[in-house]
């Protein structure tokens, strides 16, 4: 939260609501038992894991039906022609590590410079429940798909945003909670950044596009404070055929996944990526993986490539498409299967060195799917090996080859360019891969190398010299073993309940109070109940919900005559709370931290409210560095534990 988060919070009674949902504790492990988790990489592989039902996610966007009370577009913004500005993307075929082909532009929309500007636009009628409802078009001239990027000052949890093309009579469902959840995760990464308020909506079809915002009833007009600046135009739609870069335009040597019946469990594991540069608004293409762990969680953990993905401002925009595949071999048509994902994702690891990013999706990927296994060996030289990935975008090929040899590369932050050398294996980033059937191109990047007996994931492809032209071209695949080394293993060696969960914040403007849970149930009771007032802050941090060796109890209490919470990691001001404080009800653990640190988790600053009797906690060094400067009611108490700024 920034301190806007004390201008527009609203009044809530939080005491009488959590009662009502169900107890005064908050359903956080706080038993003894401890989880054995662990803390070196192992050494077995992890098998595929094809499961019968299929979790649904946390935020999973949602289609929703258009109907009566749609309203017509208040207003409409209508963008020029882009081909200037879609003609100065290179159309370069030489393969090299910035080979992610382009497929959307950055349009700024000149009639939007501020919040202001959006809301004068917007004209409001009531809906059959009470709430207020409006919509408005954006139209980009001569574009195959679009998705605004919206600018989010403040949003209630409560609002749902729907984005939708011209004729459709569905449109994707976003709420304002999951908003304020992907902003929230971009400014834990890169406080006070203006990218990091940006939203990239889902992209829609076509060169019109239209955005419906439906507010409940009791939630005010101006408690919205949004803009749409940019949008990125999409010059290649991601699903229609016969454009630039699509289907049916890779190389006349790949061959269709389907042709090869042994890979199908690989073909469902692999998804199509569609993300974003929020700054820039351009879109770009890649491959990821989705992965299994060891105890077949069904924790949405998708592999990609760092060149791909190294950020949680870009992470947040990415959509995945699934069984995106010829519907049979040689079709050359879309699997009537595919399916497509928006929600983004958190990014949990990415590294330069072996190229390689892992995240996890905040949406759950659709039934049918396989989490791929993987090994954290290092392959022999010869080792037969294949890759299903989408070249130019295109539907899934399959490239299969063997291990020719171990690459050492190298490529400075920031830079687009690699060098890599002939190595050993014991001093090599990269396995050198030849084809002996199919190649790979642009958009194949970040695809999984897996060993062709098993299935298991070893490598993630960089970049190469392999194309139809050269089909002797080798490859390089970043070492997965030394990712999973260096740090994935902290994710799938360990259940889903030893990882670190977020831990959500709300403002109480009548007692001037925070509010913090790390239960996702709770913060949608609170959030499902909208009572008079209540203002969600987003995750602004993540912690443990369940008892570790490695982790100390977080205390929470509730003090029922001014309103407000407390919590601590002290034991000894636990006890003395308990003793002494008769108005503080102690409610059990309310997540799991730590008292020092460790070099990988961070600060938790804690401030006390004087006024109003109630403690404030924020990891955002820019968050506590303004309530310093500008509230002085808030009395700054250095760091109160150490806690995470990502799973």
């Amino acid at each position: 939260m920034t301190t806007r988060g004390f201008v527009h919070g609203l009044a809530l009674s939080l005491a009488a609501l959590l009662s009502a949902c169900g107890g005064s504790t908050n359903g956080v492990d706080a038993s003894s038992t401890r989880l054995a988790v662990a803390t070196e990489p192992q050494t077995t592989p992890v098998e595929p894991y094809t499961p019968e039902v299929t979790k649904a996610g946390a935020q999973d966007p949602q289609a929703y039906t258009l109907g009566r009370n749609s309203p017509a577009p208040s207003a409409e913004l209508v963008l020029g022609s882009a081909s200037a500005d879609v003609a100065k993307v290179s159309t370069s075929s030489e393969r090299s590590l910035n080979d992610v082909p382009q497929i959307g532009v950055g349009r700024q929309v000149t009639e939007l410079r501020s919040a202001s500007d959006f809301s004068q636009r917007l004209s409001w009628t009531p809906t059959d429940s009470g709430g207020q409802i409006t919509a408005i078009r954006f139209v980009a001239t001569g574009a195959a798909g679009a998705r605004l990027l919206l600018d989010v000052t403040a949003i209630p949890a409560q609002a749902q945003l729907r984005f939708y093309g011209q004729g459709a009579t569905t449109a994707t469902q976003v709420s304002g909670a999951a908003i304020q959840d992907a902003i929230s995760a971009n400014a834990i990464e890169t406080p006070g950044s203006t990218a990091s308020r940006t939203y990239a909506a889902p992209y829609v079809e076509g060169e019109e596009i239209n955005l419906e915002i439906e507010l409940p009833a009791g939630v005010p007009t101006r408690n919205l404070q949004i803009n749409v600046p940019r949008i990125s135009h999409l010059f290649q739609s991601p699903t229609a055929a016969k454009l630039v870069l699509k289907i049916n335009n890779s190389g006349s040597c790949e061959i269709d996944v389907g042709c090869n019946a042994d890979w199908a469990s690989t073909s469902n594991s692999t998804a199509r990526m569609l993300f974003s540069d929020v700054s820039t608004g351009s879109s770009y293409l890649c491959t990821g993986t989705l992965l299994n762990d060891r105890a077949n969680s069904q924790t949405p953990y998708f592999l990609s490539a760092n060149h791909c993905i190294a950020t949680q401002a870009v992470a947040s925009t990415l959509q995945t498409f699934w069984f995106y595949r010829a519907s049979a071999c040689g079709s050359g048509v879309l699997s009537g299967l595919n399916k497509t994902v928006s929600g983004g994702a958190t990014l949990l690891y990415t590294s330069i060195s072996n190229d390689t990013t892992l995240l996890k999706l905040n949406s759950s990927p659709p039934a049918g799917v396989t989490y791929a296994g993987w090994s954290p060996s290092l392959p022999a030289v010869s080792t037969a090996v294949g890759s299903v990935h989408n070249p130019s975008g295109d539907l899934q090929k399959i490239s299969v080859g063997q291990v020719a040899g171990y690459s050492a590369c190298t490529r400075a932050a920031g830079s687009t360019s690699i060098s890599c050398g002939s190595s050993s294996a014991a001093s090599s980033t990269h396995i050198t891969v030849g084809w002996t059937s199919g190649v790979t191109e642009g958009g194949s990047s970040g695809s999984g190398l897996f060993q062709t007996s098993n299935k298991y994931l070893v490598g993630v492809l960089t970049g190469g010299a392999s194309y139809c032209s050269n089909p002797k071209g080798t490859d390089v695949y970043g070492r997965f073993d030394l990712a999973y080394q260096a740090g994935i293993y902290q994710w799938l060696d360990n259940a889903s309940a030893a990882s670190r969960s977020p831990v959500y914040r709300f403002y109480n403007r009548i007692s001037d109070s925070h509010f913090y849970t790390i239960t996702q149930s709770e913060r949608d009771a609170l959030l499902a109940a909208n009572p008079a007032g209540l203002s969600y802050d987003g995750i602004r941090f993540y912690a443990y919900s369940t008892s570790l060796a490695s982790v100390e109890p977080v205390y929470r209490f509730y003090n029922a005559s001014r309103n407000t919470y407390f919590y601590t990691i002290s034991q000894t001001e636990r006890d003395l709370l308990i003793q002494l404080n008769p108005s503080y009800s102690y409610q059990g653990v309310g997540w799991y931290a730590n008292s020092a640190s460790n070099g990988v988790n961070t600060a938790l600053y804690r401030f006390y409210n004087a006024s109003a009797g109630a403690h404030f906690y924020t990891a955002d060094t820019v968050e506590r560095d303004l309530v310093i400067q500008l509230l002085p009611r808030f009395r700054y108490e250095d760091t109160g534990y150490y806690v995470w700024n990502a799973p």
